[in-house]
């Protein structure tokens, strides 16, 4: 997604290309570099799941307010210049600001408007695990269906003879509204910040191989 790939490349390119020596162009290079890194952390899954879109959003907008800040304190530097210089410097400047700003603007609002896009559930949902418990497997089976997508993530989770028990207690506690139904146990919650708010849906089965429980987290496209 070109939002994805403007965030962090853009912002320093346009400032490292624009920006004269002195004080002000390493300390604004800097700050850039900090929203790349938080870019980039959220797209290879160093953030938590549940802020990948506010983090992308949030570095966004900190490189652009902070090109705009740079280019007014170093633009009574770039009135001593003459010729192509600075055209060029202000050109690519206020093109960069323009562009990343829009972008910016935009996929915030559609991400407000219309929820962040849908993505398989993390197993740090419902980890971490009490003392005793593991998760043995972990399958994302990914996005698919009909009319309506659900995005499902299977875990099982092995421990003690009670581990069912014990991990019904553990997701309650940790705010999993848990309710029983023929098929098992269920729930689902609101999770996630600012733009990346969704629904997560769990169902832990009543049958177990074993010592061997197997939980599913799922999400789908009318949450």
């Amino acid at each position: 997604m070109i939002f994805e790939v403007l965030v962090p490349i853009v912002p320093s390119v346009c400032w490292l290309l624009t920006a004269p020596p002195g004080r002000v162009r390493p300390v604004v290079a800097a700050v850039l570099a900090a929203a790349a890194a938080v870019a980039y952390g959220s797209e290879l899954g160093v953030l938590p799941d549940g802020v990948h879109w506010t983090a992308l959003v949030a570095a966004g907008g900190t490189a652009v307010v902070t090109l705009l800040l740079g280019l007014v304190l170093v633009w009574p530097v770039h009135r001593g210049e003459h010729g192509e210089r600075r055209l060029t410097g202000a050109a690519l400047s206020i093109t960069c600001v323009l562009v990343l700003g829009v972008v910016t603007l935009f996929g915030g609002g559609l991400l407000s408007a219309f929820g962040a896009p849908l993505r398989v559930p993390a197993a740090a949902e419902v980890a971490p695990l009490p003392d005793g418990l593991r998760i043995t497997a972990d399958r994302d089976t990914g996005c698919g269906g009909g009319s309506t997508t659900y995005c499902i993530r299977e875990l099982t989770v092995d421990g003690p003879p009670d581990t069912a028990d014990r991990l019904r207690t553990h997701l309650t506690a940790t705010g999993w509204p848990l309710t029983q139904d023929s098929g098992g146990w269920n729930a689902c919650r609101r999770t996630g910040a600012l733009l990346d708010v969704r629904t997560v849906c769990l169902d832990l089965a009543t049958t177990a191989s074993g010592t061997a429980v197997t939980l599913t987290l799922s999400s789908d496209d009318h949450s």
